[in-house]
Parts: structure tokens; C-alpha cells; sequence
């Protein structure tokens, strides 16, 4: 099994923490917030209850239909702040794109495996592993990673990498696939 031990000794590390708990805390802003609006409107209605019994502030002197106007704005409101709060989380965050493209992958074979267990036909889906030359693909990956970490001086890295690279290739030669370079 490979083991590898990835850091981000580059100088990022501080730039991308600080991105990650602004990303959390926007998340979190927009998980809260329509709790938040409810908690207010339930505390409006509850003031507005009580002075319409006691009529102790002017202020809260209000018709039911601009009640009804303020809870509709408290909470589209919340409902704005909340997909904006979202909006820039995604935005800003340094870990949605990194690999999307390898995610969608990993969700295709995934839906690969589901197809096999729910009895899809195995030969087809074999045929299509082998046409697709994801082994390949990976195989070369691995190797280019391999040979970056190398050149970094990163020779732990660079050692399990090998590993993990013959183990691909041994996939790959296995599907069929004869023609990899090293």
C-alpha cells in the first residue's frame, strides 16, 4: 500500500487556512441565518402581541397586513444573506475545484460499481473500463507525480509513488492494455 504524507510546506499554508475558515464560517452563516430570521420574527410577533394588549410603544403600532409585509422581507432577506453566504463560500473555497474534474471520475466508476451490484452486464462495463484506458490515464499520472516529487527532492514521496505506479501498471497490463511507456 502506498503511504504518502502530503504538505503544504510551499508557504501557502496560511493563505489557504485562512480561506478554509472563512469558506466554514460562510457555511455556517448560511446554515444559521433562516434560524436566526425565524428567531426574529418570532420575537416581533411576540412584541407586537404584547402591545397590541398593553399599547406601551408607539413604535410597535402596526397593521396586520405590514406585520405580514415585515415577516415576508425578515425572511427573504435571510434567504438572500443565506445564497450569498453560500455563494462566496463556494466561491472563495481552495478545496472545490482542486481535482473536480478527478471527483466526476470517481463518481463515474462508483456509479460503474453500483450498475455491476444492481446487475448491470459486467462484460459491457469491463469493455468500457478498457476503452475509457483509465488505467493508462492514471498510470501515466502517477508516474508524472512520481517524477515531480523527485525533482522537489521529496524522496519519500517519490519512493511510494513507485509503488503505486508499478501497481497501476500491473492494472493496466492486466486489462489489456500492453502499450504503457515509463
Amino acid at each position: 500500500m502506498t503511504a504518502m504524507h502530503l504538505n503544504s510546506a510551499d508557504g501557502n499554508g496560511r493563505g489557504l487556512s485562512t480561506l478554509r475558515r472563512t469558506t466554514h464560517v460562510l457555511r455556517l452563516i448560511g446554515d444559521h441565518v433562516p434560524t436566526a430570521a425565524a428567531g426574529v420574527v418570532v420575537a416581533g410577533v411576540l412584541a407586537w402581541t404584547v402591545n397590541d394588549v398593553t399599547e406601551f410603544a408607539p413604535v410597535l403600532t402596526i397593521t396586520a397586513n405590514m406585520a405580514m409585509l415585515l415577516i415576508l422581507a425578515t425572511w427573504g432577506a435571510a434567504l438572500l444573506v443565506k445564497g450569498f453566504a453560500y455563494y462566496i463560500a463556494d466561491r472563495i473555497d481552495p478545496d472545490s475545484r482542486d481535482g473536480d474534474d478527478l471527483w466526476d471520475a470517481t463518481t463515474a466508476l462508483r456509479g460503474a460499481v453500483e450498475d455491476i451490484t444492481n446487475g448491470a452486464n459486467y462484460d459491457d462495463i469491463c469493455l468500457n473500463l478498457q476503452a475509457s484506458r483509465v488505467l493508462p490515464a492514471l498510470h501515466e499520472l502517477t508516474g508524472h507525480l512520481r517524477n515531480a516529487y523527485a525533482e522537489d527532492g521529496e524522496m519519500a514521496e517519490a519512493a511510494a509513488l513507485s509503488d503505486t505506479v508499478a501497481l497501476v501498471r500491473a492494472a493496466a497490463e492486466s486489462m489489456g492494455h500492453r502499450d504503457l511507456s515509463e
